[in-house]
């Protein structure tokens, strides 16, 4: 089974503080959503702050899986200032098939990090 969730503050960039140009980034944004053709990420506001949810949950690593990480990556090339985690556990990932791997996105760039708060999975969040 593959597992991922995620998140992303959407914000212009990490230099300025007034985003006026930040209705034609979601626009971008949401051009990139609908050419996803396997998944739906969702937009939504909170407190005046604009966030992407992103979750999915398939047997195997698929094309939604796929697409959802390209998806972050895209996003920080959009909107640089944007932050944001996405954890996926890929049990057929015979590297990381007891844990998760973090993709960290900040300051217009992912990097892939182990995670060390939900694993290993066993015997973190379950027995066998």
């Amino acid at each position: 089974m593959v597992e991922m969730h995620g998140w992303i503050t959407i914000r212009e960039s990490y230099e300025v503080t007034d985003e006026e140009n930040f209705g034609e980034i979601l626009e971008l944004i949401d051009i990139e959503i609908k050419k996803l053709n396997h998944c739906d990420p969702q937009i939504v506001w909170r407190n005046g702050e604009c966030f992407i949810e992103l979750l999915a949950c398939t047997n195997h690593m698929s094309l939604d899986i796929r697409e959802l990480i390209s998806f972050f990556d895209i996003v920080g090339k959009v909107a640089k200032g944007s932050y944001g985690l996405l954890y996926v556990h890929n049990d057929e990932d015979k590297d990381n098939h007891n844990s998760f791997v973090v993709h960290r996105l900040a300051r217009g760039k992912v990097e892939i990090y182990q995670d060390t708060l939900l694993s290993p999975i066993v015997p973190v969040i379950e027995d066998r």
